[in-house]
């Protein structure tokens, strides 16, 4: 797998970097709140690596809490940085236990493109805006994105946009098909970027692994495969195989089984329970979710209360499917297994892209829920929350 060399070598020489660095060097400014920013950004940062427009779009992406930063958008990072200077902007901004994931996804030498017109960055900043509102449901989403983009995203439009532009129609289409996959707009994702191939933009850093995404979380796993067979820098990804042995005439509830010895996402029917039900939502790259699965595995408690109240763990029915994070869970906890939702629709009850969600179901239908898992974990309000349900 040559793609894991190259990132462990890349890690290697980082965490070696960064000990020389920071032996040489007295002990650096770290920025804490968005006020502090503010008042050193008239002054040379690290951020000055960024080119003008990724220094705009990177500081837009920040979000803070009481004690600093706790998220960020990595894909200009990931863009324009070498390793060596990704790691010099997360420790400037207190975030160096985000650098792994970060230099997973380095490929390629930088991407140094020219700016963006202004109506472009205009239009992605409006859905920006659109995007943030929570009110603002997916079908409204779509329809912005149609009315900022739409009309620009035919091939033949595509071709007179500047070079700059092609990267900012790549992200505001990624934004109207994320965890959607049958959106509208999954067309001119694909369009955008067989754009960007044709006028030689290297697409090793971040773009090829957001359309990997999308291929994944719209179950087009042969196109993924093709996509991945084609890409030196994805050889270490695992696509699965699907078994179908349901077939389409099969109704009701089913998931998919990962069988990781054969690489193979098997069919399986999941009957609805008679009583209640407790379906708890995950994902991959979470912290959030993260904290809710190691207390489930930890907590002996917990895990006796959630399998009484018949627990079923899955991943979002849009996310994509990463095997290797669900294989390590099944691994460890083979009493608990984690599958993959078969469809949308028959995920309906629980479909959701932010995790982690915990959904209480009697005869199927929806009748509790509880978001999140915070430091603090959320066990009394998770116990307190099937306790009134089973009343």
């Amino acid at each position: 797998m040559p793609g894991r060399r190259f990132n462990s070598a890349v890690l290697a020489a980082v965490a070696f970097w960064a000990m020389t660095a920071h032996a040489a060097q007295p002990a650096a400014l770290v920025v804490r709140s968005a006020a502090q920013l503010e008042t050193v950004l008239s002054q040379p940062t690290p951020l000055d690596a960024l080119t003008p427009y990724g220094k705009r779009r990177f500081l837009q992406s920040l979000a803070w809490g009481e004690q600093g930063i706790v998220g960020f958008s990595p894909d200009v990072l990931v863009r324009e940085l070498e390793p060596e200077q990704i790691a010099v902007v997360l420790a400037f901004l207190g975030a160096s236990d985000y650098l792994p994931m970060l230099l997973e996804r380095v490929s390629g030498p930088p991407l140094r493109l020219p700016a963006p017109s202004a109506d472009g960055e205009a239009r992605l900043n409006q859905l920006i805006r659109v995007q943030a509102d929570k009110t603002v449901d997916a079908g409204r989403m779509a329809r912005h994105f149609e009315t900022l983009f739409g009309e620009r995203m035919s091939g033949t439009k595509l071709r007179t946009l500047p070079l700059g532009d092609l990267p900012l129609y790549f992200d505001a289409a990624h934004r109207a098909v994320f965890g959607r996959p049958d959106a509208a707009a999954s067309r001119d994702f694909a369009l955008v970027y067989e754009e960007m191939r044709r006028r030689g933009i290297d697409t090793r850093r971040t773009f090829d692994k957001a359309m990997l995404g999308h291929l994944l979380e719209a179950r087009r796993f042969d196109a993924a495969r093709a996509l991945v067979a084609g890409k030196p820098h994805l050889a270490g990804t695992i696509v699965p195989t699907v078994r179908d042995p349901l077939g389409p005439a099969f109704a009701g509830r089913s998931a998919y089984r990962y069988d990781a010895a054969t690489r193979t996402l098997v069919r399986q029917p999941l009957p609805q329970a008679a009583g209640m039900e407790l379906v708890m939502v995950v994902d991959a790259g979470c912290a959030f979710s993260a904290r809710a699965l190691a207390a489930l595995q930890e907590d002996a408690t917990l895990r006796v209360r959630l399998q009484k109240a018949g627990l079923i763990l899955i991943i979002p029915p849009r996310a994509s499917i990463a095997v290797d994070f669900i294989d390590a869970w099944n691994r460890a906890n083979p009493a608990i297994p984690m599958r993959v939702p078969y469809s949308v629709e028959e995920w309906q009850a629980v479909d959701v892209a932010d995790v982690p969600r915990f959904f209480v179901l009697k005869e199927g239908k929806v009748v509790g829920q509880l978001s999140g898992w915070p430091e603090e974990g959320n066990k009394a309000a998770l116990i307190a929350l099937l306790d009134q349900a089973a009343k």
